[in-house]
């Protein structure tokens, strides 16, 4: 097994089918086709299970994935320390991300960021806290940012502690919540649950949804439309104009939502990683 095996096998769990993944490498079927049967042999048990509708890894497979992300992640941190120096740091770095911070504030971050380092190249992958999540677990990213609820056991820092607030074009109180058009958005279980048991904690019953959304930013475009109400983190209120209430739990204590970033200790040991993660939390004043 070589280098060039652990970028085939990374692909392949990517792709999850041998024709594609061929295409990606520009390869040929045949030949990567040999080279998994190569593989197979040299550690003398199937790795992969060939379906109609591509491929599936054995229990076998999966362990050889993770120790491929592991190898990635070394060849990753050789090269960045040893390209790096104190005046130029350079190499690639992975990050997930979601989508919310990804649109609201990782862009001037990441502007400032590689102004002061033109040679470091970074991949970002997002979407909800649960698509972050697995990323991060699987190394397939080496940082990631995302909600509370996750129980991630090595590094992390909290990056910030945002209210969720009640969002409506026009004044809205919390009696007339129940006769008034509730926009209900996709989003993690974590959030879904916290924002039902916030409303049962003041009604008997949850609000009738008048309309569904797939994401966040349709919903607040609704409520910009005069279409009904909802409950937004703040992040996304920045440039609204109409009605917004930051929420408390019958106790008093205010209702948020935190924002963590999370990264392995020994992923430190890269340049790119260490700069970084440094710079996201000098941004957010982190201890």
């Amino acid at each position: 097994m070589d280098f060039k095996d652990v970028k085939i096998w990374l692909t392949l769990y990517k792709e999850l089918n041998i024709t594609k993944t061929a295409e990606k490498l520009y390869s040929s079927q045949p030949a990567l086709t040999k080279r998994i049967k190569k593989m197979e042999d040299e550690f003398q048990t199937p790795l992969l299970i060939r379906e109609h509708s591509g491929i599936q890894f054995t229990p076998a497979g999966k362990k050889l994935i993770k120790h491929c992300q592991i190898l990635k992640d070394e060849y990753n941190t050789m090269q960045a320390d040893m390209f790096s120096n104190k005046n130029k740091l350079q190499g690639s770095l992975s990050i997930g991300v979601t989508a919310i911070f990804a649109r609201y504030r990782l862009p001037n971050m990441l502007k400032t960021y590689l102004k002061e380092n033109p040679h470091v190249n970074i991949s970002v992958k997002t979407g909800h806290s649960w698509d972050v999540y697995p990323l991060l677990k699987n190394r397939e990213t080496s940082v990631g940012i995302l909600r509370e609820g996750y129980a991630w056991n090595d590094e992390k820092k909290l990056l910030s502690d945002e209210p969720l607030c009640l969002a409506s074009l026009k004044e809205i109180s919390f009696d007339q919540l129940s006769d008034s058009d509730y926009i209900q958005y996709k989003t993690d279980p974590y959030l879904n649950d916290q924002i039902n048991h916030w409303y049962n904690e003041r009604f008997s019953e949850l609000p009738a949804v008048r309309m569904n959304t797939s994401n966040i930013d349709t919903a607040l475009a609704f409520v910009e439309a005069g279409l009904g109400w909802t409950i937004l983190p703040k992040i996304v209120l920045d440039n609204f104009n109409g009605y917004t209430k930051p929420l408390t739990w019958i106790s008093g204590r205010p209702f948020n939502r935190s924002t963590w970033i999370c990264y392995r200790k020994e992923s430190l040991r890269s340049p790119v990683v260490a700069s970084f993660v440094d710079y996201i939390i000098k941004q957010y004043h982190v201890d």
